[in-house]
């Protein structure tokens, strides 16, 4: 709609009071009109008397205005009724004479309006003129622009570590709520401030200090880490992120700076370096000391180099002044004259890459005295493809001399349990023999009474001659076979330790029931009280039911063989001692059969063991009984008196 058209016939009565009435004023007011119309900015003319005496067409289009509008006061028009102020806006120009400029919303869209002062030629004021500026698109662009600032802000504020932006001389321009809070200081206490101003000057930094143009018109990344800076929380060590910053349409280029504090890991750290080396110094002790008790020294010896390295317990072996430099000439000194071809023969073997290798040869002293000694070590090659050596040597001495000593001990009890053993089988045969001897004799000497008497008693010689024979039978019945064995043989009783005899056994037969995969499980009762008896009678029974175990497991594939062996107080105070196996059992009916003369349930054995341990038993006022096993093999027992001293203590 044109406004112009709007009461064009009526000559805008409006406007009339404008310009008056001559035809020229008219044609010039309708000239202006047009003009108007044309102007893209809408335009709305109120009068003195606040009264709306015109508006162009684009005041029509935009506010929605039409002719019947002419000489409404504005605050009577709905589009212009939320206009704020607007006739003491208009009053104030034209007392003022001073354009002014106010904000006009009308729903979702925005008005710059300018209220300039409207007069005649010869100055008088008629009255105002509005002219309105869309600012929608500006007010909804800048609305989102401060949301976004205010986002951004707030996120700036939500980040944990400190930062902070500096201008191109390294001066505080903004920070975070973080960092603020990191110093104790307020936004407007470090505005403008030098960042080394902080931290008690922590901040001197080379990354702070290069040229304007490097740090901050550059896109380098630099970091560093500042040791001692000083806050109100005490000393922290920080690492500082520089990252240059540049804005669209701003020459000024900034500085962030971002904090992150690595105190707390910084002294988890050291607190674990400063461990791992304690951790570090007690195992080099722990193992020089496991070296010590085992009397085992560790060595690396490169081939190629002929360089060798010993540890201290090495060097105590051979009894090298620790320190000194080892060599293989050095070490064949060592060695025992007979075992030399042999130590240069696997020195040999190893030269030529024979990878692992071991050995057992003798030292010989400087005071003459002989070491022996096992070695062994594994080759491999290093970094560079060359042949080395990590081994062990253990001094075995005491070991062998032990071994030796256990031989000599076992030899010495096995001939005592013989010459027991004979001496036993020899009384039982002395026992039983003499009885029809005697009978021979007697029944000898009374058949020749009888027939010496006149007349001869033929018949009481011939009773007496069949007795006789009875009895030459009898004695050869004893040879084929004998029942019981008992020794007659006196023997000094003395108080025995009987765990004590018992541990001397097991470490006798210790090697042997190895050997047979056979664990021992000792389980001897404290303060058991001793008996009375011989020691090693004692311990030769002890030893033959030990070994008795050990054989009843020798077919024992599908579990493991456990040999237990107890000490303890029985029901009526007497001392113990039982050796269980899991071996294949017994049945209790053959129990007693055991322990009779010559009868064996091995292939090769005698079948006077047990009857011989017995006869030992019996000797010392005890017993000897054997039993099935709740589980899977056989129990044997023994018990024995109290020693009287024990008694009655």
């Amino acid at each position: 709609m044109r406004a112009q058209r709007v009461g064009l016939d009526e000559g805008w009565p409006g406007l009339q009071g404008f310009n008056g009435d001559d035809r020229a004023a008219s044609t010039a007011t309708t000239d202006l009109i047009n003009i108007l119309d044309t102007v893209a900015v809408p335009i709305v003319v109120v009068r003195r008397d606040f009264m709306i005496a015109y508006f162009n067409k684009a005041a029509a289009d935009l506010l929605g205005l039409s002719p019947s509008d002419i000489g409404r006061a504005p605050g009577d028009i709905s589009v212009l009724a939320g206009f704020p102020r607007l006739e003491q806006q208009c009053s104030q120009v034209i007392n003022s004479r001073l354009d002014c400029r106010v904000d006009f919303r009308d729903g979702d869209k925005w008005f710059v309006v300018r209220i300039s002062l409207y007069t005649k030629g010869d100055g008088q004021v008629n009255g105002t003129v509005l002219t309105f500026t869309d600012v929608s698109a500006f007010r909804a662009s800048l609305d989102h622009a401060i949301y976004e600032r205010e986002c951004t802000k707030a996120i700036i504020n939500a980040v944990g570590d400190p930062l902070v932006v500096l201008d191109a001389d390294q001066r505080i321009q903004s920070g975070n709520r973080a960092f603020y809070k990191m110093f104790g200081l307020s936004r407007e206490e470090t505005q403008g401030l030098p960042l080394n101003d902080l931290g008690n000057g922590a901040f001197e930094l080379p990354l702070l200090h290069e040229p304007k143009e490097m740090l901050a018109y550059s896109h380098v990344f630099h970091s560093v880490e500042v040791p001692h800076v000083v806050t109100p929380k005490g000393q922290r060590t920080l690492i500082l992120d520089a990252h240059p910053l540049s804005f669209p349409g701003h020459s000024e280029r900034r500085v962030l700076v971002t904090f992150q504090d690595i105190t707390a890991r910084k002294q988890a750290e050291a607190a674990r370096d400063l461990r791992s080396e304690e951790e570090l110094r007690r195992s080099e002790a722990f193992l020089a000391e496991g070296q010590r008790l085992s009397l085992t020294g560790g060595f690396c010896w490169n081939v190629a180099t002929d360089e060798i390295t010993w540890s201290e317990q090495l060097y105590r072996i051979f009894e090298f002044e620790p320190g000194t430099t080892v060599t293989m000439e050095r070490i064949n000194a060592r060695v025992h004259p007979e075992d030399v071809p042999m130590m240069n023969e696997t020195i040999k073997w190893a030269r030529a890459g024979g990878a692992d290798f071991q050995y057992s040869l003798r030292l010989m002293m400087p005071d003459g005295s002989v070491k022996y000694v096992n070695a062994i070590a594994d080759g491999s090659r290093d970094a560079e493809g060359r042949l080395e050596y990590i081994g062990a040597v253990q001094d075995v001495t005491q070991r062998r001399m032990s071994e030796e000593a256990l031989a000599k001990a076992r030899s010495e009890l096995t001939k005592v349990a013989e010459v027991t053993s004979l001496g036993v089988l020899t009384a039982s045969i002395a026992h039983e023999v003499n009885q029809p001897l005697s009978g021979i004799i007697t029944n000898a000497s009374t058949c020749l009474r009888m027939l010496d008497v006149d007349p001869p008693n033929i018949d009481g010689a011939r009773e007496t001659a069949r007795r006789t024979i009875r009895d030459g039978n009898r004695a050869s019945d004893v040879i084929s076979r004998l029942r019981a064995l008992f020794s007659k043989k006196e023997f000094a009783l003395e108080p025995q330790d009987l765990n004590e005899a018992t541990r001397e056994v097991i470490a006798l037969s210790l090697s042997e029931l190895q050997s047979n995969s056979v664990m021992v499980q000792s389980e001897l009762a404290d303060d058991l009280p001793p008996v009375n008896g011989d020691r090693v009678q004692l311990q030769q029974v002890v030893l033959n039911l030990l070994r008795n175990a050990s054989d009843a497991m020798a077919g024992v594939d599908d579990r493991p063989r456990q040999l237990t062996i107890r000490t303890e107080l029985d029901e009526e105070s007497r001392v113990r001692l039982t050796v269980l196996d899991v071996g294949a059992g017994l049945q209790t009916q053959n129990a007693e059969s055991l322990f009779a003369p010559f009868y064996t349930t091995k292939t090769d054995g005698m079948g006077i063991g047990l009857s011989v341990s017995r006869s030992i038993i019996e000797s010392h006022r005890g017993r000897l009984w054997a039993e099935p096993n709740d589980g899977p093999g056989a129990k044997f027992s023994f018990s024995l008196p109290r020693s009287s001293a024990a008694a009655t203590s």
